[in-house]
């Protein structure tokens, strides 16, 4: 049972509608998902997620199919199952094989892309505790071919799905239904 229920679209004020709507479209769901409904309880948290979701997530230097994995493995690492189940369903969408998505879920340490298996595992320790990020880790997205901003655009990506799990958890969000058909 959610703590903060998500907030239909035909209740919404119109302003939070225009968010939904944005958010679908772009997304390319059929509808808006709970995550976005849930804030639509405040127009300010709605509005600033979706804009770290454009911003962070869709678009950027790394390829979103990527981003998604990486959302999966935080999400994953810290029990967040929104957000596990959400985005899964993206990877899936953005053709991401069912093989990766195994061995992502499975043991990261299997993935047998080199860059891949890097840049996640520099997410995950990102996501845990970045402080114990050291140089040999940054070393090591460079020497996969990382440039800066892609670093940085990693550390954003990091941070904004430890905020979205955040929010998932806090408010007890369910998985909405196109998200569990396809986990």
């Amino acid at each position: 049972m959610p703590r903060v229920p998500p907030l239909p679209a035909e209740t919404a004020p119109d302003a939070v509608k225009s968010i939904y709507e944005d958010f679908g479209r772009q997304m390319s769901f059929p509808s808006p998902p709970n995550f976005i409904m849930t804030q639509g309880h405040s127009r300010v948290a709605a509005q600033g997620t979706w804009d770290v979701v454009r911003n962070i997530l869709v678009c950027g230097e790394i390829p979103r199919w990527m981003k998604e994995l990486i959302f999966v493995a935080i999400s994953e690492d810290r029990k967040c199952l929104y957000c596990t189940a959400a985005h899964i369903a993206c990877c899936r969408v953005l053709g991401v094989d069912r093989d990766t998505l195994t061995q992502l879920l499975e043991d990261v340490r299997i993935l047998p892309e080199g860059k891949l298996r890097a840049t996640i595992f520099f997410a995950l320790k990102c996501s845990r505790n970045p402080q114990s990020l050291s140089d040999k880790d940054f070393e090591t997205l460079r020497g996969h071919g990382l440039e800066q901003s892609e670093i940085v655009e990693l550390i954003a990506m990091s941070a904004f799905a430890v905020y979205a799990n955040i929010l998932a958890d806090a408010a007890a969000m369910e998985p909405d239904k196109i998200f569990q058909s396809s986990s």
